[in-house]
């Protein structure tokens, strides 16, 4: 594996991103504080870097979504990937529709999305989340599973 680490991995981490990063699904059954947000954000930069995606949506519960934005993304993603990231918000502000938009924009860098589980209960939410699919080659992950494992 080719690929320069942002943060260096433990040996558990680099297994298991060694399994999955090129797996069409695949789900990291690790226990709670063990970096699985690391392996994400590496698997994600991984596939980016080959072609195999130029967009991930991020799903998460309300109360952590907007900590992939604002600590596990800047500090784990590789700074030669120029990415975007939008985070969802039902209600945008200006500034933050303007951001949600750049999701859409023609371009090379990474798009991002992050979005809580929440959202998946309105129509508008689903309705921008299929857009978003079906704009990119997207890689889906969900944080906190166990918050959508029943109907």
């Amino acid at each position: 594996m080719n690929y320069k680490f942002k943060t260096k991995p433990y040996e558990h981490q680099l297994l298991a991103l060694n399994k999955s990063w090129n797996k069409r699904e695949y789900a990291y059954f690790m226990e709670m504080g063990t970096g699985k947000s690391k392996v994400l954000i590496d698997n994600v930069a991984m596939l980016y870097d080959k072609g195999g995606i130029n967009a991930a949506i991020i799903i998460a519960p309300k109360g952590v979504y907007r900590n992939w934005s604002e600590k596990e993304i800047p500090t784990h993603m590789p700074d030669h990937i120029e990415k975007h990231i939008g985070v969802w918000n039902p209600a945008p502000t200006l500034k933050q529709k303007r951001e949600l938009t750049k999701l859409f924009e023609v371009g090379h860098d990474l798009k991002i999305l992050i979005i809580n589980v929440e959202a998946f209960s309105t129509k508008k939410g689903v309705a921008f989340v299929e857009k978003f699919i079906l704009a990119h080659n997207v890689l889906i992950a969900v944080d906190e599973s166990t918050t959508i494992k029943n109907p």
